[in-house]
């Protein structure tokens, strides 16, 4: 490590960081400036080599991030949703030293999604960031304190859907734009995730079988749909190919623009791409689809999850009172 000279006649110094990193760096205009940042960052060199925990901390978050995207998340049964949301921590933290990654700055992260999104996303977020660390400390990566212990969470928020009815998605079609609409129609018709509409390929429509074969995606679980009439004379109008994908013009981006514009002109309150999949459950239960086929056709792990949808299914808890009928003869009255 050493100072230098340049041709400009300014000083700076050629250094290793505590991670052992080396740096060029201009600091001044006299020596003797030179000499004392060069001394602090020797200072903090050897400081940090005989004490292995300083290092430690003084990791980059972004540096460690591909050992915990190899050993944690490549591994996990479901890793889709859990990279993306990965990947918007990454992008947030990736240049902060480990030991900067402190409660206040977790909790500001937290509140930062929570307002941007739901906190039950933002939860999520945290138990991601909370694994990363634990995950560093069981690697003997990192041996400090894990930042997401002090921070304060919300409960998630109640599952509120938004479906649509059947009059209401003909208000939304009539508005979208004619390119994006076979697409919708589609989610509507389905129930898919928005991954899996965007998705869609060819040559997982089998037309002689009438099925749509959906691969593994969040719940890593393979399932199939019928293809019916309508879906069939929709699919028609664009042209069956052997492969690629059957809405490849069209983006997420523009999926989340064209509904709520749409909803906006019919008049509706704001629409998202998975209301889509939430309208398909709800008008499923209304025009008499069963509970146990729901969650196959959903693709849920659980029943429980199937039956949120339960509360919106028109006179269900009503009409099942007709089996007390006949209890009591009303001869007695």
């Amino acid at each position: 490590m050493k100072t230098y000279k340049t041709k400009k006649g300014l000083y700076g110094i050629d250094y290793r960081d505590e991670l052992g990193k080396r740096h060029r760096t201009i600091v001044g205009t006299t020596a003797s400036a030179a000499n004392a940042q060069l001394a602090k960052k020797k200072n903090a060199y050897y400081t940090a080599k005989a004490n292995p925990q300083i290092a430690q901390e003084n990791q980059l978050f972004g540096d460690l991030a591909p050992l915990f995207i190899k050993n944690h998340i490549a591994l996990r049964p479901s890793k889709q949703t859990y990279s993306y949301m990965f990947n918007k921590i990454l992008a947030h933290f990736a240049t902060y030293r480990l030991k900067d990654v402190t409660s206040l700055e977790v909790q500001n992260y937290y509140h930062q999604v929570a307002a941007n999104t739901s906190y039950a996303n933002a939860n999520r977020h945290l138990g991601i960031i909370s694994k990363f660390f634990s995950c560093m400390y069981d690697w003997e990566k990192y041996m400090g304190a894990n930042p997401c212990a002090k921070v304060t969470k919300h409960p998630d928020e109640p599952f509120l859907p938004n479906p649509l009815n059947e009059q209401e998605i003909q208000k939304l079609l009539v508005c979208l734009a004619e390119y994006i609409r076979p697409c919708i129609i589609f989610g509507f018709y389905t129930g898919l995730r928005r991954q899996e509409l965007l998705g869609l390929r060819w040559e997982n429509i089998d037309f002689a079988k009438r099925t749509i074969f959906i691969p593994k995606t969040k719940t890593e679980k393979e399932r199939t749909l019928g293809l019916t009439p309508d879906l069939i004379r929709l699919l028609e109008t664009l042209a069956p190919q052997n492969e690629g994908l059957v809405f490849e013009k069209i983006t997420e981006d523009q999926l989340k623009y064209q509904l709520t514009h749409a909803a906006r002109k019919a008049g509706l309150k704001h629409v998202r791409p998975h209301d889509m999949r939430h309208s398909f459950a709800v008008n499923f239960l209304n025009r008499g689809g069963k509970l146990e086929h729901l969650q196959r056709l959903m693709g849920h792990s659980s029943i429980k999850t199937t039956q949120r949808y339960m509360q919106f299914k028109k006179g269900e808890i009503a009409s099942q009172m007709i089996v007390m009928d006949g209890l009591i003869p009303l001869n007695v009255l």
